[in-house]
């Protein structure tokens, strides 16, 4: 562990009294009030041996009126130290490092001159009054007792200080209560001055907080922020409650990756809020093309429709439930759903599904450019011809001629951490990469499908694909599964098949015709338009009433960490 000098034994002239504090700037030191009540000054001594008297503050930014009842006091040094200050963590600490560790340094009686460590931990809600309790990590270890009042609670990862010991349990109970960092900051305004939060120094983090005062988001918004956040940075913890935790975790997660992927998360993260306050923010402190560039990168520039079509577990016949969301607003978000409607066979699917896009298409507003319907289906029925199904909405034509159509993996929207796919996703954006360039097919020209494991190897091979075609006897059931499972953000095939005594001649197969055309239609296409391509090729297909051109049958499977349900989300 890190020597921290800024600890400090707190003791009172003339009387036995003692506890302890922790210096937070050149010459201030927090401790309980409790410890210094009734005394005009204390002897403050540090844990390099630093030694001096200080005046126990009554007024000023140090002070308010209600830090007393907080039990809440600042000693002010006769003179500045040459010790480094505690580092303070973010406001929203406890959330971030909810059930960590935290080390806690005081001087008990039996520990009077040179003080004693103890570990404990703590959870962001087990609030006692405005106090967060704290529980013992073990039964062997020192207790809070006497002489803890006004130890700093540090983190034991970043070693920075979380909130300070205010009361002990008396007994033999492992427990106690501290005022949380925030607290702190709230009795002792100044404090503000010195709490940085990553990149941001103490005045940039201030203004920060308080352009997301003026947020106001649902709970179930805030799940929804924290999924899309998840699929950018999955290292974020999954069970913040609040939008500040949100936003500081994001920073604190990516901090000590790079200061420009923080810039660019965190405008991202800011564009989704759509506040003008913390937009504001962010043009000033990071610049305005900066800040614009960030937040397109981020905003779908087109609607969507998820249509998800998931079996349900039971006794007796197949079933399956469908539920239909729309996608409007710049954040990407799944609305309030359009239809859920359990117990549906599979003869059912396509009329039930017809009439809730009907009702979908009715929902998006004017304003919404091109809409793009995702199908989400189960592994093994990828290949289901939803782009022959109907649009009521325009003159009853094929789906997937009237709009771009897609189809996603069931396991990886209901995947809670869906990193890689997001990762590699952002990979073929950032690079501007077309996808001619990164597409790797397995058709006619290869073996025929033998070992799974083969294939299966080459999926991975170069640490995962951006982008698979497959074609022939590649594109079966069995192949397509084990293709989605690499998790490609793009996966291309054609539903039929090569017709027998295809390959016995020198004459091109159609499979053959199909990657060579479809590569060469691909050549100036990237991740965000290949749906709209993909719908182009269909229509060709269509005019030229041709089953060989490569727009008949294409099957596109395009996803991301985007259009994701809250965890848990058919079960809430």
């Amino acid at each position: 562990m890190t020597e921290a000098f800024w600890q400090a034994r707190i003791d009172l002239p003339g009387t036995i009294r003692r506890g302890t504090g922790f210096l937070v700037s050149d010459r201030h030191v927090v401790t309980c009030a409790h410890v210094v009540r009734g005394h005009e000054e204390a002897q403050v001594t540090l844990r390099d041996g630093t030694s001096g008297k200080g005046v126990v503050l009554r007024r000023g930014p140090w002070w308010t009126p209600g830090a007393e009842e907080a039990d809440v006091a600042v000693v002010e040094l006769s003179s500045p130290v040459g010790v480094l200050p505690a580092p303070l963590a973010p406001y929203a600490c406890l959330e971030i490092y909810a059930g960590h560790p935290l080390d806690i340094f005081g001087f008990p009686d039996q520990h009077r001159e040179n003080g004693v460590y103890t570990d404990y931990a703590a959870e962001p809600h087990h609030f006692v009054g405005a106090d967060i309790q704290l529980k013992a990590s073990d039964a062997v270890g020192v207790r809070l007792q006497e002489g803890f009042s006004g130890a700093a609670v540090v983190h034991r990862a970043s070693q920075q200080v979380v909130g300070m010991v205010r009361k002990a349990a008396t007994g033999d109970e492992r427990i106690g209560l501290m005022v949380p960092v925030g607290g702190l900051a709230a009795h002792c305004p100044a404090l503000g001055d010195h709490i940085r939060l990553g990149l941001l120094d103490p005045p940039a983090y201030r203004e920060l907080r308080a352009a997301l005062e003026s947020v106001r988001f649902s709970p179930e918004r805030l799940r929804q922020l924290l999924t899309w956040l998840r699929g950018k940075v999955p290292g974020v913890r999954d069970d913040l409650t609040t939008l500040l935790a949100i936003v500081e975790a994001l920073v604190v997660d990516t901090y000590a990756v790079d200061d420009r992927e923080t810039r660019y998360h965190l405008v991202g993260l800011l564009a989704h809020l759509e506040s003008d306050e913390a937009l504001g923010w962010a043009f000033e402190h990071f610049g305005r093309s900066e800040t614009l560039s960030s937040a397109r990168r981020d905003e779908p520039r087109d609607g969507g429709i998820v249509v998800c079509l998931e079996p349900t577990a039971g006794v007796g016949a197949e079933a399956y439930r469908l539920k239909v969301w729309t996608v409007t607003e710049p954040d990407g978000f799944l609305e309030e759903p359009v239809s859920d409607v359990p117990g549906l066979a599979r003869d059912q699917w396509q009329e039930r599904v017809e009439l809730a896009l009907a009702e979908a298409f009715d929902r998006i507003p004017p304003d919404v450019g091109e809409v793009t319907v995702e199908f989400v289906l189960p592994r093994m029925l990828l290949s289901e011809p939803v782009d022959e199904w109907t649009n009521l909405r325009d003159d009853d034509t094929a789906l997937g001629v009237s709009t771009p159509v897609v189809v996603r993996d069931l396991d990886w929207f209901h995947d809670d951490n869906s990193g890689v796919l997001a990762r590699r996703a952002e990979a073929l954006r950032d690079g501007g990469m077309r996808l001619a360039e990164v597409l790797r097919w397995r058709d006619c020209s290869s073996l025929p499908p033998s070992k799974p494991n083969v294939f299966k190897a080459w999926l991975r091979k170069g640490g995962g694909p951006f982008a698979v075609g497959l074609a022939g006897e590649w594109a079966q059931p069995a192949q397509v599964s084990a293709a989605v499972g690499a998790g490609p953000p793009v996966l291309l095939w054609r539903r039929h098949p090569c017709p027998p005594g295809a390959h016995e001649g020198d004459t091109p197969c159609v499979s053959l015709r199909f990657v060579r055309d479809l590569t060469e239609q691909l050549a100036d296409v990237t991740i965000d338009d290949v749906a709209r391509r993909v719908r182009d090729l269909r229509i060709d297909s269509e005019i030229d009433d041709d089953s060989a051109h490569c727009g008949s049958g294409l099957v596109l499977l395009r996803d991301d960490a985007r259009r994701r349900p809250m965890p848990l989300g058919f079960a809430s």
